[in-house]
């Protein structure tokens, strides 16, 4: 074995498994995801077991094991951008990583995070709406309390929704970010082993 196979071989060995069964726990995933956006503010159980490197936690990480591949760009936040993180993605989803979000069709970061980027996240135009940005946020609690009420296509008359930690700013961006529709990007709350989501849709009310 030359030393190139052999550092290559410890750079692998040092990897977290993907998914234990590829296609149908990236199906699974999908279609958690899928419904979620459907109906947004509904909370979803990750639906399979998944290892998270040291930067996501495991509904990120599953999300992105579904959802990105060798044609999306991942952006993640400095404190989300580990070694671990990025050579997960990289092997597991031969995604491109980008330092400019303006760039990114995921955008990754933490609710703690300075999340001033969101202004910067790409929205589509007229013509290619869905050439927009997916915002995975990764926070500590997803809750049904009244903290917001949704309103929009996916919802019976309201539904209510609890981050905790979402800041005034993030609310801000939102109500501009759904003026924009059919452009805008779409937003995927993720937890330890929950995710929600607001599409660009969704009206939000802050009680």
């Amino acid at each position: 074995m030359t030393p190139q196979s052999q550092s290559t071989t410890a750079q692998t060995s040092d990897l977290l498994p993907g998914f234990d069964h590829a296609a149908f726990d990236s199906n699974a995933v999908f279609r958690a995801l899928l419904d979620a956006m459907s109906r947004p503010g509904r909370i979803y159980d990750l639906p399979v077991s998944v290892s998270a490197p040291d930067g996501l936690n495991k509904a990120t990480t599953a999300t992105l094991l579904a959802m990105a591949d060798m044609d999306t760009t991942v952006w993640m936040s400095p404190n989300c951008s580990t070694k671990a993180a990025g050579d997960h993605l990289k092997f597991h989803c031969g995604c491109p990583l980008s330092t400019d979000v303006k760039q990114a069709d995921f955008a990754v970061a933490r609710i703690s995070d300075d999340l001033s980027f969101v202004t910067d996240l790409a929205v589509g135009n007229a013509e290619y709406p869905d050439q927009s940005a997916t915002l995975i946020l990764m926070v500590d609690e997803i809750s049904d309390r009244p903290s917001m009420n949704l309103k929009g296509p996916g919802i019976k008359d309201t539904h209510s929704l609890c981050i905790k930690g979402l800041p005034a700013s993030f609310h801000a961006w939102r109500a501009e970010n759904h003026h924009l529709f059919p452009c805008g990007a779409d937003v995927i709350f993720a937890s330890e082993t929950q995710i929600a989501a607001l599409s660009r849709t969704t009206r939000i009310e802050v009680n």
